[in-house]
């Protein structure tokens, strides 16, 4: 036996997802509106400062210090190090933890990668996982984006918005 406040129920949805469509149907948005966001909020669309590190992770600043001695005379590279000493599954890339922002490694870890100048070995570096010799690869500045880049995601924003302007503009 079917329930008749289950079917009012389900054209109400029916009728309520409709005028939503119908609301937002017509919206668009021009490369213009578009640019327009972009020059109103430059200040937000900026990609973060980023690093390229490698490190050694050991269980002692004793076995970190007798490892950073041995590279700083020569006798072994860092990435050969790191493949023979770390810990960490980036010893595979002798160490290297590949591109990353602040924030994505723990903060000793990070204040140490990003205080360094490119090409320089810290010195032992203490965090929760134990004690790393960090290797400063690259590092790029926080930039702003080229409008161009992020043209397609900036659309999709603004869209949203104009889609919820005009379903709260139907509902009022």
């Amino acid at each position: 036996i079917l329930d008749l406040s289950e079917l009012l129920i389900t054209e109400e949805e029916m009728l309520a997802n409709f005028a939503i469509a119908k609301a937002v149907e017509g919206v668009k948005v021009t490369d213009e509106e578009a640019k327009a966001f972009f020059e109103e909020n430059k200040s937000e669309l900026m990609s973060g400062e980023t690093v390229n590190a490698s490190h050694i992770l050991v269980d002692s600043e004793e076995k970190a210090n007798e490892l950073l001695a041995k590279i700083n005379a020569g006798e072994i590279s860092f990435e050969d190090a790191a493949r023979e000493n770390s810990s960490c599954p980036s010893k595979e890339n002798g160490g290297n933890l590949g591109e990353f922002t602040r924030g994505q490694m723990v903060p000793e870890f990070d204040e140490a990668a990003f205080s360094m100048e490119v090409g320089a070995i810290s010195a032992p570096v203490k965090t929760q996982f134990g004690y790393h010799l960090i290797k400063l690869i690259s590092k790029s500045e926080a930039s702003t984006y080229d409008f161009e880049e992020i043209k397609a995601q900036l659309t999709d924003m603004v869209n949203q918005e104009k889609r919820q302007n005009a379903f709260q503009s139907k509902i009022n």
